[in-house]
């Protein structure tokens, strides 16, 4: 009987430990070495807002302190990203930052040529758990010199308000804002003042081709009210309703609408982009950078960075949270998917924003916006409009249809007096086309038609001759 029971504690004891040992791994913290000399300094170099690094730095510097036991002081180096990483290519390896945080993954690509990051493997199951490509987008380096940070979104944002108001209906596709019901509705920055804007501006010229990319720009450009100066003007130009609808990126929207304003968003599949964040070679304070990459890769990281409107770009930390939070808002516009790799396998053949693209034109795109759109806006708008108005006017008329189709070429290729005097053209050439007869005249004619028809008939009957 002892030796039973024995038997049966063991077979019991057994099962425990099986039990453990079966916890999924991406449950688990990561690791940490409590024997490691932890700096307290951590200093990033980043191009990121200051509602986020607020988040995440205040989350880490709580996480530090309970877990590694260390008060880290986080000191932030702030500017855009081609600036950040002009600044790192400066140290030449003995910089003043840890971590370059954020940015487009291409300047951490560029780092990574120059041999200015240090490779680094986070130790978390969850970066483990990060498949290392997306839909054919890249998200780790091979070398582990270069990490995701997190998903953006970009496309248009507008007041729900106003367009009620307006009795419009939310705009679903880039196409929509073509139509001139949005004449003087629109907001936006330029690409060269934005890089939120150059995404969107690029976005659609890469996958257009650039004389149909452009062409669309120089039309949507007819109904656009202003141009700001800055991404952050048109957030709130269009939260406070100034405007119906202005070209942003996710972030902005979000915590807008968790404040209150009546917005929403359009969040383009193919303007989604990851940013990165890399270690430094050389980096000064090495051991509590590594720390800040390996807490990083944890839902409470992610969960930091999604109350500031940051995108999760852990496959394994769910988009959920109570009404008007930003997790909510960001799964309304995701339309109530759990990850942002859920909304995007809900399309087809998507092609992401081509960073190396982006890079090569940037200077040819953003001069050429400036020069032949926003310089020339009130003369595009005057084009645009004697186009639109013209179109019914030589519907019927061949020779006019073409003159009006030359029209518009010269509209599409910027050249916008031309355009205008050749819609005028069009318009004088069906105005003095011999007209063919009207409805009018056509009904007339069927009339005495009938009558005459009427006539003859009744008299051919009275010739008949009578019966004898």
């Amino acid at each position: 009987m002892h030796h039973k029971k024995l038997y049966l504690a063991t077979v019991l004891l057994a099962l425990v430990l099986g039990a453990v040992s079966i916890v999924p791994a991406a449950q688990e913290p990561p690791a940490t070495n409590t024997n490691m000399q932890y700096e307290n300094t951590l200093v990033l170099i980043t191009p990121s807002n200051s509602l986020l690094l607020q988040a995440v730095t205040t989350a880490f510097q709580k996480y530090a302190k309970e877990k590694l036991g260390v008060d880290v002081k986080v000191q932030l180096i702030q500017a855009g990203s081609p600036e950040c990483m002009n600044r790192v290519i400066a140290w030449n390896g003995k910089p003043d930052a840890d971590i370059f945080f954020g940015g487009d993954l291409i300047y951490h690509w560029k780092l990574k040529e120059k041999g200015l990051l240090e490779p680094y493997k986070p130790k978390s199951p969850d970066y483990d758990a990060l498949p290392a490509t997306f839909l054919g987008f890249p998200l780790k380096d091979p070398d582990e010199m270069w990490h995701p940070k997190l998903w953006w979104g970009h496309g248009f944002m507008y007041n729900t308000q106003v367009l009620q108001k307006l009795g419009l209906q939310p705009p679903k596709s880039w196409d929509d804002l073509l139509d001139p019901k949005w004449k003087d509705l629109i907001v936006m920055c330029t690409p060269s003042r934005s890089s939120s804007t150059y995404i969107n501006v690029g976005i659609i010229i890469q996958n257009r081709g650039w004389e149909q990319g452009w062409a669309f720009w120089r039309r949507l450009a007819a109904n656009v009210g202003a141009f700001v100066q800055r991404s952050a003007d048109v957030v709130d130009l269009v939260s406070k309703g100034e405007y119906a609808v202005g070209f942003a990126y996710s972030q902005g929207a979000i915590i807008n609408r968790a404040n209150g304003y009546p917005v929403s968003m359009y969040l383009d599949p193919t303007g989604f982009i990851v940013s990165g964040v890399s270690l430094l070679k050389g980096a000064p304070h090495p051991n509590i950078a590594k720390a800040f990459l390996d807490w990083w890769y944890t839902p409470d990281a992610q969960q930091a960075a999604l109350s500031a409107g940051g995108i999760p770009v852990l496959p394994t930390v769910k988009i959920q949270g109570p009404p008007n939070s930003t997790a909510a808002i960001l799964r309304e516009y995701l339309g109530g998917k759990d990850t942002i790799y859920d909304y995007l396998k809900t399309f087809t053949n998507v092609k992401f924003y081509n960073f190396t693209f982006a890079e090569e034109y940037f200077t040819n795109i953003s001069q050429t916006f400036d020069n032949t759109i926003v310089a020339k806006h009130a003369e595009l708008k005057d084009a645009w409009s004697t186009i639109l108005s013209v179109q019914p006017k030589v519907k019927g008329v061949p020779e006019a249809e073409a003159k009006l189709q030359q029209a518009i070429k010269a509209f599409d290729s910027g050249d916008y007096a031309t355009a205008k005097s050749l819609a005028l053209e069009a318009e004088n050439i069906a105005a003095t086309a011999p007209k063919g007869p009207s409805m009018t005249d056509i009904l007339l004619y069927v009339i005495v038609a009938i009558i005459i028809v009427a006539v003859i008939y009744y008299v051919l009957r009275g010739r008949k001759p009578k019966k004898q």
